[in-house]
């Protein structure tokens, strides 16, 4: 999974991601970042199973200015970047201001400059449609005029500060925008780069109405990267700051963007696989082969919790805990499953 990070100048965008790296802020981040989603149920079928052989989804960073999005110039790479990751991460500067009304604006400032985007896209591809109608038959022109409807409202709720993703679509709308590549569609996590100072902001009421945040202390997390454990430990316990904050805030970060994982556990290899909230077992299979999904059979379904408090795959079938299920299943967060297949 991709992700767009984007930030106002002295946000913290670099030092975010060198936190997250364990790196010094002396060091130069490599052209792409890329970090694994550790979940710590992994290690405890791991335990269980007694082998450390874990795999892990993994998610990629890509470092952009916003400032540079709408200009007419080379600058429209940025644009291309964030069509094609699949999320957005905001880095907003929650140090030395003096007023938390300032996050909210910096967050609508960025937000503002991808609406723009997108209308600017929607003009564009109305331009385009509206062109399209000649030699077709009657019935192409009326899916045209319907699309042209939908591409319409969508204008008038940019045109009015509205992100995408607060659109009410009815089924299937979405469909018809495949290829479009409209920014605000895709999730968005904000990430609250505090200071030590700063970590109350968590509990301004403000602060509270944004969706899908965290508040992470950046600086901090990287010098303290560069402690030996102890003193990391021994400085977090005085600044009553938590461990794995930097595992935490992937975590919140993969959540937002409305991923959960499903878990294979076998003797070779325990791993976790990456699929949206509502994806159904067929779906699923195919993340591991696309072989498995052709020649489904069924899923063979244990949760989490009853895989660990059994202790083994035999043991839950002799539980009868094991479930046989079907292609239309909806895997829930944390599955353990195996694929049968011809």
């Amino acid at each position: 999974m991709n992700i767009s990070v984007l930030g106002l100048p002295q946000s913290g965008k670099s030092t975010f991601l060198k936190s997250l790296l364990n790196i010094s802020e002396t060091d130069s981040l490599p052209d792409v970042c890329t970090l694994k989603v550790k979940d710590e149920r992994l290690e405890e079928i791991g335990k269980l199973l007694g082998h450390n052989k874990l795999t892990y989804p993994e998610i990629s960073f890509n470092e952009l200015d916003i400032l540079t999005l709408n200009n007419k110039s080379a600058e429209l790479k940025g644009i291309e970047s964030i069509q094609k990751s699949y999320g957005i991460l905001l880095v907003i500067k929650c140090f030395d201001i003096e007023n938390t009304a300032q996050i909210s604006r910096d967050i609508d400032e960025i937000t503002t400059e991808l609406i723009v985007s997108d209308a600017i896209i929607i003009e564009n591809v109305i331009e385009r449609r509206q062109k399209s109608t000649k030699g077709k038959t009657k019935q192409e022109v009326d899916g045209v005029k319907i699309e042209l409807e939908l591409l319409d409202n969508l204008k008038k709720h940019l045109d009015s500060g509205n992100a995408l993703n607060s659109f009410e679509f009815k089924a299937g709308d979405i469909r018809k925008l495949t290829g479009y590549n409209l920014i605000t569609l895709k999730p968005i996590f904000v990430l609250l780069n505090s200071d030590t100072e700063m970590i109350e902001i968590s509990n301004d009421q403000e602060i509270n109405k944004i969706a899908n945040k965290f508040t992470y202390p950046s600086k901090l997390e990287m010098e303290l990267s560069e402690l030996s454990e102890s003193e990391s430990t021994e400085f977090r316990e005085s600044l009553n700051i938590e461990n794995n904050l930097n595992y935490k805030v992937i975590q919140s970060l993969f959540k937002s963007m409305d991923k959960i994982i499903f878990i294979t556990a076998g003797d070779q290899e325990i791993r976790a696989w990456e699929i949206q909230t509502g994806d159904n077992s067929l779906i699923a299979s195919s993340k591991i082969h696309s072989d498995i999904s052709k020649g489904f059979i069924r899923a063979e379904v244990i949760e989490y919790e009853t895989f660990i408090k059994l202790g083994s795959w035999n043991q839950c079938k002799k539980e009868g805990k094991v479930k046989g299920n079907g292609k239309e299943y909806i895997v829930q967060d944390g599955d353990v499953i195996n694929f049968l297949h011809s």
